[in-house]
């Protein structure tokens, strides 16, 4: 499908699902993170769009040429036991010409762009087509930086609210072990994995089971014949540009020359695991260690990232049951805010999900 939303004689914004070329190139080359702080690329861009369930892009183009793109991925949630069309905003990428500098962000920060104007609108008007169809309510959520200067001004005028936080869990070990007791799931068997984390994540905000399942990495940890933790296992890789502080220091310039050490970075090639739905029994929280520790034995990786709530008590419990090794204590964590913008804007309706869990999907970290 492809809908132009607004024509302004050679600019035009468009609404796709095609992924094409452009905005594969455009995404590919966009360093992520904050100017000055930790900074990467993502180098399976296209082949982890293609494989997300239902993803649209929302297009700025002068002359058919891409001036800028938002990733918007659609997930079916409930808000109250209530059915919600939830569209994650996953990229927003421009080109360089348009990224604001700190030098003049005062100047720029009470002044509508073409783009600012049209993205007010759009989020003001626009009926996303599951919403359109099903005639059910949608928002929209994001994670951003306070540092990221282009992120907050787009927050401010666009009109989202900060909802949450999110943080990030880095699992490390040189010489991952695996257990007897990780167990990869069949085809047949998937399901467990999506019914266990439905009732793990019942009350948190945004949740969604659609990343469940699209491979076959499907694990679980069993005692004594019953199934204590759990999840869907992704690959990522990625390429580091910038690592600040004394942290990134030790990562670029020391870990790479250590032995066994240097397992777990590579600056110019870090590959990880990241786990979907991951879920456990309650009181067995030290258990996910096992779990985490089994998967990257059989992956053979040796870093594992899981974003997390930071004010969700699950986090707290697992955050001191797991022994999460040396990268964890060297990293402090990305921390970002969760931004929503619901569709009638009232306050009320961003009450309602400040005080719940938040989830976000592993997937998206790839």
């Amino acid at each position: 499908m492809k809908d132009i939303i607004t024509q302004s004689g050679s600019i035009s914004l468009e609404l796709t699902d095609e992924l094409t070329d452009d905005v594969v190139d455009m995404l590919e080359e966009t360093l992520w993170g904050t100017e000055g702080g930790l900074r990467y690329v993502h180098t399976e861009t296209r082949e982890n769009l293609e494989r997300t369930p239902k993803a649209y892009f929302l297009n700025l183009r002068r002359n058919n040429s891409l001036l800028s793109t938002i990733t918007l991925i659609h997930k079916s949630t409930k808000l109250k036991g209530n059915p919600l069309e939830t569209y994650h905003i996953r990229y927003f990428a421009f080109l360089p010409s348009m990224q604001s500098k700190k030098q003049n962000a005062n100047k720029k920060k009470k002044k509508n762009s073409f783009l600012d104007q049209q993205l007010i609108n759009f989020f003001n008007d626009y009926r996303m087509p599951e919403s359109a169809e099903n005639n059910t309510p949608q928002c929209f959520h994001a994670q951003v930086e306070n540092d990221n200067l282009r992120s907050k001004m787009f927050t401010e005028k666009v009109g989202f609210e900060t909802v949450g936080r999110m943080t990030t869990l880095t699992f490390s070990r040189i010489t991952p072990k695996k257990s007897e007791h990780l167990v990869k799931l069949s085809a047949n068997e998937k399901s467990l994995i999506t019914q266990r984390a439905d009732d793990f994540y019942k009350d948190y905000a945004f949740y969604s089971n659609e990343t469940i399942g699209l491979t076959d990495d499907s694990y679980v940890l069993n005692e004594d014949g019953e199934v204590i933790v759990g999840g869907q296992v992704y690959i990522g890789n990625w390429k580091f540009k910038h690592l600040p502080g004394v942290e990134g220091m030790i990562a670029k310039y020391m870990l790479p020359y250590i032995p066994y050490a240097n397992r777990l970075f590579n600056f110019k090639h870090h590959t990880f695991v990241t786990v979907e739905g991951l879920f456990w029994k309650k009181g067995y929280e030290h258990k996910v260690q096992d779990f985490l520790s089994s998967v990257l034995k059989e992956k053979d990786k040796n870093v594992a990232f899981i974003w997390m709530d930071p004010d969700s008590e699950d986090y707290k419990t697992v955050k001191d049951k797991v022994d999460w090794g040396v990268l964890e204590h060297l990293n402090s964590g990305s921390k970002t805010s969760v931004i929503l913008r619901t569709e009638e804007a009232l306050p009320s309706d961003y009450e309602a999900y400040r005080p719940m869990d938040k989830y976000i999907s592993g997937f998206y970290i790839l």
